[in-house]
């Protein structure tokens, strides 16, 4: 056998070779890549249906579903008497979440909602809670929509009335928290109106609230051992 007979063999033999390796690799390539969207779809999948609000909040994107199918538990809120001299208690039922956060944002997220009548709330109409934030101390820090302090009323007392139903409100239900630091937009103000000194987390004040009306609070935290 010549040379020149066996180079055209081989010569034939190497387009052959060469779409054979590419065939494979297309083959392990395409396989390499369906394993890669499966992993990803998964990894989607498990993850909690969530959506950006207006204000580029995280919250979650279907409260009825997340948070109406949880346990209900007796919590206390604080509303404005009738004759707007003091808050009373009142006794209600809410969603009793997974984690002090979740109960916590449940609890400023009722707190916040309109009361039926005759009940009337401490907070302007519109006022938001944009987010909320544990510390391993008990402070809370609640940011709200800047409404809570464009729209108040003004005045020393009805000041009060707004900064402690929710100071109180979650420094009343929850052990874990001893403190609440109101921010606005995200921002630490020094007052809502001119009156209250929001600089600093403030505990339990109890001053404020009728004693005629103060009811039994059940504590959201779930029991333990």
């Amino acid at each position: 056998m010549t040379s020149s007979s066996q180079s055209t063999r081989n010569h034939r033999k190497r387009p052959a070779k060469r779409q054979r390796l590419k065939r494979e690799h297309l083959v392990y390539g395409g396989a390499t890549v369906a394993f890669v969207l499966f992993v990803i779809w998964e990894i989607v999948g498990a993850l909690p249906s969530q959506s950006q609000s207006g204000d580029g909040q995280t919250r979650l994107s279907d409260r009825s579903n997340t948070v109406e199918e949880l346990p209900q538990s007796s919590a206390i809120l604080f509303y404005v008497a009738e004759d707007g001299t003091a808050l009373v208690e009142h006794e209600v039922k809410v969603p009793l979440g997974e984690t002090a956060l979740t109960r916590a944002r449940i609890i400023v997220e009722e707190q916040l909602s309109p009361p039926e009548s005759p009940l009337i709330s401490p907070f302007p109409e519109g006022t938001e809670l944009r987010a909320i934030y544990l510390t391993p101390n008990g402070d809370a820090f609640v940011d709200l929509s800047q409404q809570i302090s464009l729209a108040h009323p003004g005045g020393s007392l009805d000041e009060l009335f707004t900064v402690y139903a929710l100071v109180n409100a979650l420094t009343r239900n929850f052990l874990e928290i001893s403190a609440v630091q109101i921010l606005i937009e995200g921002q630490e103000v020094d007052t809502l109106a001119g009156h209250v000194d929001l600089r600093r987390p403030l505990g339990l004040n109890m001053k404020w609230v009728s004693e005629n009306d103060a009811t039994t609070v059940h504590d959201l935290n779930p029991a333990e051992g």
